[in-house]
């Protein structure tokens, strides 16, 4: 059975996502660019670096990397490349990256609509809690903490239990599975509805 990185590590899904899907097509990039392009878009507050972030999807497999010197691959590490007696002192070593058939399944996986439509579907009992609250936050002020809960809490499936009088649902259920789903953000004080979150309203 296949392990799902983002499901076993989810702190590390913005940065693997991010990794991902930078890959467009098939044609393996330079490390030292995707680094560099990555690092532009970076958000500091994730739980990895770039750099991190790569060699965790290298070692699990959704990424492939090659040493290269002189335009040849090259069977050891880079750093073997550049301290190897077998390698000529003014060679050039690089090494390159392309996303493989499980980087693109995981990608895939957690696509933001991907993600909202599970959701959806794996929670039927609670469809019109989650499109309310996506109704919510679709005004143009965006929705503050308070409002959110106090509509979230009007539906009968957050109501006590009658014969227990226990509450078996809270509003921070909804809001956090619809922003760990890419439902609903949190932006300039206010939860706000996202592009995808929009589309099934």
């Amino acid at each position: 059975m296949e392990h799902d990185l983002i499901k076993d590590n989810p702190a590390l899904k913005a940065p693997v996502l991010a990794v991902l899907t930078s890959f467009e097509g098939e044609e393996p990039r330079r490390r030292s660019e995707v680094e560099e392009t990555l690092a532009k878009a970076w958000d500091t507050s994730w739980a990895r670096s770039a750099a991190a972030t790569i060699d965790i999807l290298v070692r699990r497999k959704g990424l492939v990397e090659q040493v290269y010197v002189n335009g040849e691959p090259y069977a050891g590490t880079l750093e073997d490349a550049q301290t190897g007696e077998d390698v000529p002192e003014d060679a050039e070593a690089y090494e390159t990256l392309a996303i493989t058939e499980k980087g693109r399944r995981l990608a895939a996986a957690y696509e933001p609509g991907a993600t909202m439509r599970a959701l959806l579907e794996e929670r039927p009992e609670y469809g019109d809690v989650f499109k309310a609250a996506l109704w919510a936050c679709a005004d143009a002020d965006g929705c503050s903490r308070a409002d959110l809960e106090a509509q979230i809490n009007e539906f009968p499936q957050l109501q006590p239990d009658a014969a227990s009088g226990r509450t078996r649902v809270y509003p921070q259920f909804f809001i956090d599975a619809l922003e760990t789903a890419g439902g609903i953000e949190w932006r300039d004080a206010a939860w706000r509805v996202t592009e995808v979150g929009r589309q099934l309203l």
